[in-house]
């Protein structure tokens, strides 16, 4: 049941108190709910202009706190909407909610916003849109939690049509409309944190809360993905098929091998990866490798210093015959849980400025550019650009 219910009425013993964000589209939402039982009480919601989540996503949280005398301790738990959406909007709606739930312990619900838009629809199936001609598609299936993905026209062609879909905007019901010409799409408005919140009552109830130190955007984002060397909805096992473990001296062949493959490999002697396995070495190293779980072939490595709390990204370097397949991706994920293990809390790198493909990777695993060292490489000449990401 939901209802109204004054503010000064709400607190008691048997309240929990729900925050929810979404800042995954072209506006955001911030909301605030209290649960009584079987009832549900928004006691208040506000909107977040586009490109100033950055900016105004606290403000928004602490004016909404503080109108209804509520305080980060009083949280039962926060519900995020982790995407399908602007990549950067995910990251900074991420970013904040895993700052706020931090200090007291507070349980965090990720939810897709796909997920979001056909609860609020009644219906199973929902798309938005992706922008560069694609969408993010829910699509009902046999059982189970729908299926979602990105998917182009192309894409499109290959599902059967389902007979109704939820939109929210007209970038999702022209490609759709065009491709699905008898599917009736009901269009209704975009989804929002307190639509996120009812969706997630069940959860809070049974007390489903997810991993805040493993929780990760919902992404969805193909074509990225493609162009710098991360899985597709096509190879999304990839990922599976390779292990990652600590680097060996008995590796340092096949490592050397890779980089001296790789056109912006390191140009590292023996004795530097050496050094990097040496467990007293000053700065502390982890180096890691992939190894392809079928054939034991050495799919890529990554090394990196650490000076808690910074640490820096030396290299990741993925096989050629192995390229495109997540390697790297899986690389960097599970040298950042050792990075946070060792006191990291940032990692920082270097790489050449007309090294576009680098730059892209970089970016798309959250990196963001804060300057650049004039003429730093050599053969060729070239800038260096210093990037840095918070590990959340």
């Amino acid at each position: 049941m939901l209802e109204s219910q004054p503010v000064a009425e709400r607190k008691s013993e048997a309240v929990r108190l729900v925050l929810g964000v979404d800042t995954c589209g072209p506006s955001g939402t911030v909301a605030l709910a209290s649960i009584d039982g079987e009832s549900v009480a928004i006691l208040g919601q506000r909107s977040l202009a586009g490109r100033t989540y950055s900016a105004t996503l606290v403000a928004k949280i602490a004016e909404i706190l503080n109108e209804s005398g509520t305080e980060l301790r009083d949280l039962h738990a926060i519900v995020v909407v982790n995407g399908p959406g602007s990549f950067t909007g995910v990251r900074v709606g991420l970013s904040a909610v895993k700052g706020l739930a931090e200090p007291f312990q507070t349980p965090v619900a990720a939810v897709s916003r796909l997920a979001v838009l056909a609860a609020k629809a009644g219906l199973a199936s929902a798309a938005l849109d992706a922008h560069r001609h694609e969408v993010f598609l829910r699509l009902e299936g046999p059982g189970g939690s729908p299926p979602e993905l990105l998917a182009g026209a192309e894409e499109l062609a290959k599902f059967p049509p389902p007979a109704r879909l939820a939109i929210s905007d007209d970038g999702a019901a022209a490609l759709l409309g065009a491709a699905w010409p008898k599917t009736d799409l009901a269009k209704v408005e975009a989804p929002t944190a307190e639509e996120a919140v009812k969706l997630c009552i069940p959860r809070i109830l049974a007390g489903d809360f997810d991993d805040v130190a493993t929780l990760d955007g919902h992404y969805l984002r193909r074509s990225d993905a493609e162009i710098f060397g991360q899985t597709s909805p096509a190879t999304m096992s990839d990922s599976r098929r390779f292990r990652v473990r600590a680097m060996t001296v008995g590796d340092l062949d096949r490592v050397m091998a890779i980089a001296a493959a790789s056109h912006n490999g390191p140009v590292w002697r023996r004795e530097d990866y050496e050094k990097a396995l040496d467990a007293n070495g000053q700065p502390r190293r982890i180096a890691l490798v992939a190894e392809a779980l079928e054939s034991g072939a050495m799919a890529g490595f990554a090394v990196a210093s650490v000076m808690a709390p910074e640490a820096e990204l030396e290299s990741v370097v993925t096989a050629l015959a192995h390229q495109r397949r997540g390697v790297a991706r899986e690389l960097f994920s599970v040298l950042k849980g050792q990075l946070r293990r060792q006191g990291a809390r940032e990692v920082i790198l270097e790489v050449r400025a007309g090294n576009r493909a680098a730059l892209g990777f970089y970016r798309f695993l959250g990196f963001a550019e804060e300057g650049r060292r004039p003429a730093y490489y050599a053969d060729p000449v070239e800038d260096a650009i210093l990037m840095r990401v918070r590990l959340m």
